[in-house]
């Protein structure tokens, strides 16, 4: 035997050791009951993390990143043409738009128009609440007396059957608000009234990640959704820094659980705000979610064929900079979406988490229509093919959807992010 086939046989082994226990089960009820057994999983991929973290980098299992591109375990590159598909993280707990519309023939809807991906937030009460919101019951009597948990089982297995690519979204601690942190003891925020601590984060992680392993499509969990505030990424702001609030420690970890609990996915990883560390410059502007720059000078620890990059980046409909409105734009937005996350690719995959706005009928008016052009022209540029917009269904207020108020198809906006596919 070879001494390359011997380092190829016992790196296998090692991998089977460390995910023993591990493989596709079917799935299991999520209830706080399991945070027991949670907890020993949580230890064991915390006690273990480098060493299977190497193993990934050396023979990648699944899904993977190559060069800055995503690859089926079969080595075809994979471009998400994605859409998010909010809802089971609001208030409902479950699609928007079904009190008049059948939830089969709005995936079906997305797919021809299309996409071939969802990104889809949920959050802890989705997994734990007993009721969801009002739908027609007529229009989609499968979900009658189902728990959003279980609504949510039966929307995923329709998006598998319909070959779409599905990253679910760890959206807020609580489906009232977005929260800045992936812990929080507001009581008045949680599903049951007890705090929602760091490890509970992880356990509903892990919770999902196996849950869904059967479906080939379903390509990866973004960590938390736009960790800002209080956040910082390392050790740097001598005045602010607690180490519960590190989100390079906090993504690690949670890397670390997810990528035990299902090794064929991929990590999504979103930017922060501000870092106040003295090392980054502090006259940018930034998006929650879009500020990756300290990935250069504190560099996550995940695995590269395991990482994707998930930056959020929006226009004057949602947030006006201050460059918006300076001589020069949108010419002059380029070295900000370099500096904030596209210096890192193609060393790594960039996969833009959300962006869009209203395009012409919001609070920006025009100059939305020309910051989406402008970003779409960037990304292009950069050869980041990949994205999901933000969103399918109107009623995002500052943003709409692909559909209008009336539920037409917005065939500028379409037409606009088939530019940015290439097609």
């Amino acid at each position: 035997m070879s001494v390359k086939r011997s380092t190829i046989v016992v790196v296998s082994m090692l991998c089977a050791a460390l995910f023993a226990g591990r493989a596709p089960a079917e799935p299991v009820a999520a209830t706080p009951s399991g945070a027991d057994d949670a907890a020993a999983t949580i230890a064991t991929a915390d006690r273990t993390r480098a060493l299977r973290f190497w193993l990934m980098d050396t023979v990648p299992t699944g899904y993977r990143v190559r060069d800055g591109r995503i690859l089926t375990a079969a080595g075809r590159e994979v471009q998400l043409r994605g859409i998010n598909m909010p809802g089971f993280n609001a208030d409902i707990l479950m699609p928007q738009y079904l009190w008049t519309m059948n939830w089969k023939a709005q995936i079906q809807q997305v797919k021809d128009l299309g996409f071939n991906a969802v990104r889809v937030p949920f959050v802890p009460d989705t997994l734990y609440s007993a009721t969801a919101g009002y739908f027609d019951p007529a229009l989609n009597p499968e979900f009658v007396g189902k728990t959003p948990l279980q609504i949510l089982d039966l929307w995923l297995a329709e998006v598998e059957r319909q070959d779409l690519y599905f990253v679910l979204d760890f959206h807020s601690v609580s489906k009232k608000r977005l929260y800045n942190t992936w812990y929080t003891a507001d009581t008045s925020l949680t599903y049951d009234g007890q705090p929602y601590t760091e490890e509970r984060w992880l356990r509903d992680l892990d919770v999902v990640a196996r849950r869904y392993q059967k479906h080939a499509h379903f390509i990866g969990i973004d960590l938390y959704n736009e960790p800002t505030g209080e956040v910082r990424w390392g050790p740097g702001d001598a005045l602010a820094y607690k180490t519960e609030n590190d989100w390079k420690r906090a993504a690690e970890r949670a890397a670390g659980v997810v990528l035990y609990a299902n090794p064929r996915l991929l990590v999504f990883v979103e930017g922060i705000s501000g870092n106040y560390d003295g090392v980054e410059r502090g006259d940018v502007a930034i998006n929650y979610g879009e500020n990756l720059r300290p990935q250069s000078y504190l560099p996550l620890e995940i695995p590269d064929s395991k990482l994707v990059f998930a930056p959020h980046s929006y226009g004057p409909d949602v947030y006006m900079k201050p460059g918006f409105s300076r001589r020069g734009f949108p010419q002059n937005l380029g070295g900000d979406w370099e500096l904030l996350f596209g210096q890192f690719h193609p060393a790594h995959a960039m996969v833009i988490g959300e962006f869009g706005g209203r395009y012409g009928s919001g609070s920006g008016g025009q100059k939305d229509v020309v910051w989406q052009n402008a970003f779409v022209d960037y990304l292009i540029s950069k050869n980041i093919r990949g994205g999901f917009y933000w969103c399918y269904a109107p009623n995002s207020a500052d943003t709409g959807g692909v559909l209008d108020d009336k539920l037409r198809v917005r065939k500028d906006k379409i037409v606009l992010l088939k530019r940015l596919w290439g097609q």
